[in-house]
């Protein structure tokens, strides 16, 4: 049983790891697909924004569909759809169609992390599922260092062509997840209620504007506005199973960790996106020692989040995360200030920063859960993964934005000291009364 369980891991672990290092491959290639394709560079960056749009809403749609298809049928599919996106990619020269096979990987892709954390909630047995949730929190990290050496690589060896190919190999899982995964639903019967499609409907919007909104015009913002408030509207039809259930934020607890876990998002694909600039500006480093020293990082990431578990039986999860948002509080202040001028200091600073989100992340999988009612895990979880992919496409959009009125990186890297000083002062508040849903209802715990 054990070792079929640990088989289970390292397959989700796997297509973690998949679905993280293809929303990195492309970033490093996306002058040369421009000039292959023959488009301009506005055209060529939806090849990234669609991708990010789909996986977002893609993340909390499966999380629901959870509960009316089994998890084994899903990310079976998911799975598929991704590799037809890759083989697409591959054999394709066509600007549309190299799109279409980013969104069809994206429809396959956003189901990876999402089912992934719930089939590690849901079937692992709970001796081993904070080891199963370290690791797929320490696989966020490690692919978006792999993605970054891997692509830089691949694609100036073989071309960008074998990005695609590199990532239909992920087809390889099904055999893994066909014959270990138990058949179940995200929820203890399956839901035979209509399907909310207008809930759906509001949430892309949401996503959509969000996106749009921050990346290309603040305009967009209003209608994200405007969709939140008719999602809360939407959400007082108690007759209906809602998409987006506003049950599981009634918690302070949990709502709480959304922000922090935003904030760690935002602030590390932020450092991804300023990192390679700002070492080719003041150290002319090539594009692959850049890509070596990040994949360095995400390694060393990933090996100390193996750690946590040790670390978290000799104190308690509040405070590791409160002195992890302190280093990486102080590792931004230090490479606002000195990163600059001594590549050492640059270079431990992303270790830092990569090790401390590393950290965070593996430890807010493991306390999502606990802060949601057990009956709404996967709606919980799929909430979780949402406003990460928010966060992730905050961090570098700002970042740009911010440069576009100031080439001082030091500016940048300012404004994101002050996102965590507001995570650090969420961990103050509420310190000694902490609300968490136990076994269906509401009870007050203190604080150690």
């Amino acid at each position: 049983m054990k070792n079929k369980m640990n088989k289970l891991i390292a397959t989700l672990c796997l297509i973690v790891l998949a679905g993280v290092m293809n929303s990195i491959l492309f970033n490093v290639t996306l002058e040369d697909m421009a000039k292959d394709l023959n488009v301009t560079s506005s055209a060529i960056s939806w090849i990234v924004i669609s991708y990010t749009l789909v996986i977002t809403f893609g993340s909390v749609t499966y999380s629901k569909l959870a509960s009316y298809f089994q998890i084994k049928n899903l990310l079976l599919f998911g799975v598929i759809m991704f590799t037809l996106g890759s083989l697409i990619g591959y054999f394709f020269n066509s600007y549309i169609l190299v799109l279409s096979a980013r969104i069809i990987q994206a429809i396959g892709g956003s189901s990876f992390i999402a089912l992934s954390m719930i089939t590690a909630n849901q079937f692992i047995p709970v001796s081993m599922r904070n080891f199963a949730l370290a690791l797929i929190g320490g696989c966020l990290s490690l692919g978006s260092g792999l993605g970054f050496l891997v692509g830089g690589i691949l694609s100036l060896t073989w071309g960008w062509h074998s990005l695609f190919l590199l990532t239909s190999l992920t087809l390889l899982t099904v055999f893994g997840i066909y014959t270990l995964l138990p058949s179940g639903y995200a929820s203890k019967e399956r839901i035979t209620e209509p399907f909310d499609i207008l809930g759906l409907f509001y949430l892309v919007i949401f996503v959509t504007s969000f996106i749009l909104g921050v990346k290309l015009n603040s305009l967009l913002l209003f209608l994200t506005i405007i969709s939140l408030f008719l999602l809360g509207l939407h959400s007082k039809k108690k007759r209906k199973v809602l998409f987006i259930d506003p049950s599981v934020l009634k918690y302070f607890s949990f709502n709480k960790l959304l922000l922090i876990s935003f904030i760690n998002n935002a602030a590390m694909v932020a450092i991804l996106f300023l990192y390679p600039s700002l070492m080719n500006r003041a150290f002319h480093l090539s594009s692959v020692r850049i890509g070596f020293i990040i994949c360095m990082g995400s390694i060393i990431s990933f090996l100390f989040s193996l750690l946590i578990r040790k670390l978290a039986s000799s104190m308690s999860n509040e405070k590791l995360m409160f002195i992890s948002i302190v280093i990486q509080l102080i590792s931004f202040c230090t490479l606002s200030f000195f990163g600059m001028t001594s590549i050492i200091i640059a270079t431990l600073g992303l270790f830092l920063i990569y090790s401390c989100y590393s950290t965070l992340t593996v430890i807010i999988n493991q306390e999502i859960p606990l802060h949601v009612e057990q009956d709404k895990t996967s709606m919980g979880l799929g909430i979780y993964n949402l406003i990460n992919f928010l966060g992730m496409s905050f961090g570098p959009t700002m970042s740009s934005r911010i440069l576009g009125i100031s080439t001082n990186y030091t500016f940048v890297l300012q404004s994101f000291t002050v996102l965590l000083i507001g995570s650090l002062l969420l961990m103050l508040v509420g310190r000694r009364r902490v609300d968490t849903p136990y076994n269906g209802a509401c009870h007050i715990r203190e604080e150690q």
